[in-house]
């Protein structure tokens, strides 16, 4: 194989590895974004309805001679305005019942009867509770996606571990021992051992082209010092 064609799958196969450790951190953050804006924007703001009607309905307002449980006119629309916020943000099939039992006591409750109070606090409880688990829910899945991904680039991490020292190996065994090798030798010619030549071994096309060349010329060298001794000799 030719040295730029290995070296170019080599280091394209490093760089694919590393865009798809960053694409695939990209996807889980992507992913996990619209599972935490669900919890804000949907099973937050039911919670919040149901504690503005929670808080309006356990006050008591003080009368002319005792407390009284009805609400003012501004509270009624606190709760009224809160429990249309509920019914615009249903997001689980379990709030429609109770959704539906507080439009039922509600304006009892909120003329201070005692019965109907009970019951449209133990729906705003319930409603509260279901929108709870709804976000445990989404916490945990919003977990599992992050438990996923970081595992995920943990494996393609150690891949592109493993590739990065399988190149260095592959070099070292293709590239750098024959470039040392030929170093060597010519060394070795240098300080006269003449009979020294490239050995050839599994490395890139363009390295064994310049191992031949060193050989041949070392050859022809070799060949012309022998012709010009067996010529002094003749003469």
């Amino acid at each position: 194989m030719e040295l730029r064609r290995e070296l170019l799958l080599t280091m394209g196969a490093l760089v694919v590895l590393n865009l798809l450790l960053a694409l695939g951190a990209i996807g889980l953050f992507v992913r996990m974004g619209p599972a935490i804006d669900r919890i804000l924007q949907e099973n937050v703001y039911s919670i919040v309805a149901a504690e503005e009607i929670l808080g309006a309905l356990a006050a008591p307002r003080e009368g002319a001679d005792r407390a009284t449980w009805a609400l003012t006119d501004a509270d009624r629309r606190q709760v009224l305005e809160a429990l249309a916020n509920a019914e615009r943000n249903v997001t689980e099939k379990a709030e429609r019942p109770v959704l539906h039992t507080l439009e039922r006591v509600l304006p009892a409750a909120m003329n201070g009867e005692a019965t109907a109070r009970r019951q449209a606090v133990a729906a705003v409880g319930e409603l509260i509770q279901i929108n709870r688990q709804a976000m445990r829910v989404v916490d945990e899945e919003a977990r599992r996606l992050g438990t996923a991904g970081a595992w995920a680039a943990v494996f393609v991490g150690f891949l592109s571990f493993l590739l990065s020292v399988l190149v260095f190996v592959r070099l070292q065994r293709r590239v750098v021992r024959p470039l040392l090798d030929l170093h060597d030798v010519l060394e070795d010619n240098r300080h006269g051992q003449k009979l020294r030549r490239c050995r050839r071994t599994e490395a890139p096309r363009e390295v064994i082209q310049v191992s031949e060349a060193v050989n041949h010329l070392l050859d022809e060298r070799l060949q012309r010092r022998a012709d010009r001794g067996a010529a002094d000799a003749g003469t």
